[in-house]
């Protein structure tokens, strides 16, 4: 595979995504600086600062402006609220200094999505894409929600105690119980199948992918995040387990 640098680099791969078709589900993403940061927030009230080269959850940051000089910073299950642009800034830093990346640089700010709920907790979706090794079309071969764990922003399951549900029973459960089901799926499996397309002519040879997908309050889709190297764990704990099966024959074939 060509590009092996870039497999888990997310700005790489946001600006790789950047096209005309896939733009509309792009969630506004740059590299952090001090003017990036605050001009997103500015524009948004909200956004998460990531590793670029971080996986599972790890080291993200949620920012939330309040209004008259105060910001809320969330990290993991912890939240601090900081007053002056300054002082919110410098806190940042020093977090990102103290971690392993070290420098503001190896972080992106991006626009965060508000996700709907299941009991208080937002969740995402991960949505696995494949082809057989003689095919060239693609498959969404699964679809599942992950819902974060209490007091947490991040919906990777190990690292928020979240959990794992089918995706039709957590948009019943959540404010989008009024959307078609029917059409947010037909929606989803078009925007994988554009990403993975999108991919394909960067990683070229690779056959899976696994996409963090967020809906929005209206049920807008966003990709959240492309991973070349997807667990498929989540899929083995479900009780029905034909998405797994079927997951696993495609790698096989």
């Amino acid at each position: 595979m060509k590009n092996q640098h870039a497999t888990r680099n997310k700005w790489l791969k946001y600006k790789f995504m950047r096209t005309k078709r896939l733009l509309p589900y792009l969630p506004e993403t740059r590299i952090m600086s001090k003017s990036s940061f605050w001009n997103l927030l500015k524009k948004y009230r909200h956004v998460l600062i990531k590793p670029v080269k971080g996986s599972r959850g790890k080291g993200i940051f949620q920012v939330s402006s309040l209004g008259n000089d105060q910001f809320l910073i969330h990290f993991e299950n912890q939240k601090i609220k900081i007053r002056g642009k300054e002082k919110t800034y410098q806190y940042l830093i020093k977090k990102i200094r103290s971690s392993k990346y070290q420098h503001p640089s190896k972080y992106i700010v991006q626009r965060r999505i508000s996700r709907p709920t299941v009991n208080g907790r937002p969740f995402d979706i991960r949505a696995i894409v494949q082809r057989r090794r003689q095919l060239k079309s693609w498959s969404v071969t699964g679809k599942i929600a992950k819902v974060a764990g209490k007091g947490y922003i991040v919906s990777n399951i190990s690292r928020s105690n979240g959990t794992v549900m089918p995706l039709k029973k957590a948009i019943q459960k959540s404010s989008l119980k009024h959307l078609s089901i029917g059409k947010i799926e037909t929606k989803l499996n078009k925007v994988s199948i554009l990403t993975a397309k999108r991919l394909e002519t960067f990683f070229t040879g690779h056959r899976i992918y696994g996409l963090d997908l967020a809906l929005d309050k209206k049920g807008h889709i966003w990709i959240i995040e492309a991973n070349l190297f997807p667990i498929l764990s989540h899929f083995r704990k479900m009780k029905d387990k034909s998405m797994y099966r079927r997951i696993i024959a495609y790698k096989k074939a």
